[in-house]
């Protein structure tokens, strides 16, 4: 029996440790497939995309199997905004926690804007000086590599130009610079001595007279007659200014004779201080008794009479003090002479009597500095230029129903877009040019002694194109990875994706004048 029992413990004692034998075998094996599969798939536990590029199960094999997907929701995630997330994998009977990193390291991109400058201006706002900026993140600064450059002498030059984007991105554009060294004046001729007698519009100050300069194509010339009273017999100076873009300058005198009409001597009285109020009389009752012999069968032939008396019967001088309607139609009235804001007043005064709708035109820009006034009348239904005004050598007679066509000159232009459209459709209108002085860039006042740095040339201001689209709001609904800061080993689950690395929010930097027809 004993025999037995001993031959029974040692045959048991065999199978348990053959059993054990076996079953390590067996555990070995099951660890060494599992460690073969993920050696076979080689699983990347931590991936890093680039900003814009689509997720993939495929980043996180490097021999992805079929049956790979992702247990997290990831149709929230917006690979345009760089951000850290915690997702869950499968692959076959496995699940793994990996990490993607979504970063932008792309430098923007951008197109050089060539630029011309002259050696004293002030360099260019350096966002002029590029175009087309791009960046997924959205750009924080554009700045001149170096600071803004020097020069010592014109030419060609390269300026670099760095764009960063708000995660420290760079790119190096270079823009090129052409430097104009202009220290010339522009030169002034044909101008000559003038004469005036009573209406000063009736000068042209710019008949013969050009401006030439070495490298400004148009430089800008303005006449001074501030010093001239045209309300005075006398000898004046008008001065002829001429400035290019570089802010070189030059002048020219000339003699101008004003001669007041000799109507102006022979019916002036002691009374006629030469200011638009002359007496407190009524207006109304001596224009009412004007238009009582100029109704016409109709209103186009009633408001020719009027405007051809006013014409007929005033003279023109100019006046002094503060323009008021009543006192400059009492004046017309009384005095028979003023100048174009009388007319314009004893004609409005006389077509409002006759029941002629009207209403006034002011002359924009001034003419030599100074404004003029007529009316715009309807008749037959539409809105047609009339003005009285004595005085233009150019044009004797009255202009009456003319279209913006046909009153297209130095004397009348105006802002159509202020009154209603007129004969012919017009809404807006722009007169014949007239010479006014264009606005070039201010110099540098404190110009540097330049030096021409790395690559140098203008100043400019370009807004720059930038798209940052805005995060895709993840599903409520649905487990949704959680962005995880940059310097934690082991991230947590939670629902919204909020940008990793947070940063300050940076500003992103992302068109011979005309001559009225003596009949109009």
């Amino acid at each position: 029996m004993g025999i037995f029992t001993e031959e029974w413990e040692l045959e048991t004692g065999m199978k348990r440790k053959v059993l054990s034998i076996v079953v390590c075998i067996v555990a070995f094996c099951t660890i060494a497939i599992f460690a073969a599969c993920d050696t076979l798939y080689n699983l990347k536990n931590d991936v890093t995309i680039e900003v814009g590029t689509p997720i993939s199960i495929d980043v996180f094999f490097e021999n992805a199997p079929a049956d790979s997907e992702f247990l997290t929701d990831v149709s929230g995630i917006n690979t345009n905004e760089p951000a850290v997330y915690q997702l869950r994998i499968r692959y076959g009977k496995k699940t793994a926690d990996v990490v993607l990193r979504i970063e932008d390291r792309t430098p923007p991109t951008a197109n050089p804007v060539p630029q011309e400058i002259y050696m004293n201006w002030k360099m260019p706002d350096v966002n002029r000086c590029v175009s087309d900026v791009y960046d997924y993140s959205g750009v924080a600064k554009i700045e001149y590599k170096d600071g803004a450059p020097v020069f010592t002498d014109g030419g060609d030059y390269q300026v670099p130009v760095v764009i960063t984007d708000i995660y420290g991105n760079t790119a190096e554009i270079q823009v090129p610079f052409k430097v104009i060294n202009d220290i010339t004046p522009p030169v002034i001729s044909g101008t000559h001595d003038l004469e005036v007698e009573g209406n000063p519009d009736a000068v042209d100050f710019y008949e013969g007279v050009t401006v030439t300069d070495d490298y400004d194509p148009n430089p800008a010339l303005t006449a001074d007659d501030t010093q001239v009273d045209y309300t005075k017999t006398g000898t004046y100076t008008v001065t002829y200014r001429a400035r290019d873009k570089a802010g070189n300058e030059s002048s020219v005198p000339v003699m101008i004779n004003v001669k007041l009409p000799a109507a102006t001597n022979k019916n002036k009285t002691s009374s006629d201080n030469g200011t638009y109020h002359v007496g407190d009389g009524d207006p109304y009752a001596l224009a009412r008794k004007v238009m009582s012999g100029l109704y016409r069968k109709n209103d186009v032939e009633t408001a020719r009479a009027i405007f051809n008396w006013v014409h007929d019967n005033f003279y023109f001088r100019l006046l002094t003090g503060k323009r008021v309607y009543e006192h400059a139609a009492y004046r017309g009235f009384t005095k028979k002479s003023g100048d174009c804001y009388v007319y314009y007043s004893c004609c409005k005064m006389l077509l409002d009597i006759a029941g002629i709708e009207n209403m006034r035109v002011d002359r924009y820009p001034k003419l030599n500095g100074k404004v003029h006034f007529w009316l715009l009348v309807k008749l037959n239904g539409e809105w047609y230029h009339c003005d009285a005004t004595e005085g233009y050598k150019d044009h004797p007679g009255v202009w009456f129903m003319c279209t913006d066509a046909q009153i297209n000159d130095r004397y009348h232009k105006f802002n159509g877009s202020l009154y209603p459209p007129r004969a012919g459709g017009s809404k807006e209108f722009k007169a014949s040019p007239t010479p006014t002085e264009e606005t070039t860039p201010a110099p540098s006042e404190d110009t540097p002694t330049p030096t021409p740095s790395a690559v140098p040339t203008n100043e400019v201001t370009v807004t720059p194109t930038e798209t940052t689209p805005k995060p895709t709001e993840p599903s409520q609904d649905t487990p949704t990875p959680t962005p995880v800061p940059q310097d934690t080993e082991t991230p947590t689950v939670t629902a919204t994706p909020v940008p990793a690395d947070p940063t300050p929010s940076p500003t992103p930097v992302p068109p011979k004048p005309t001559k009225a027809t003596t009949n109009c």
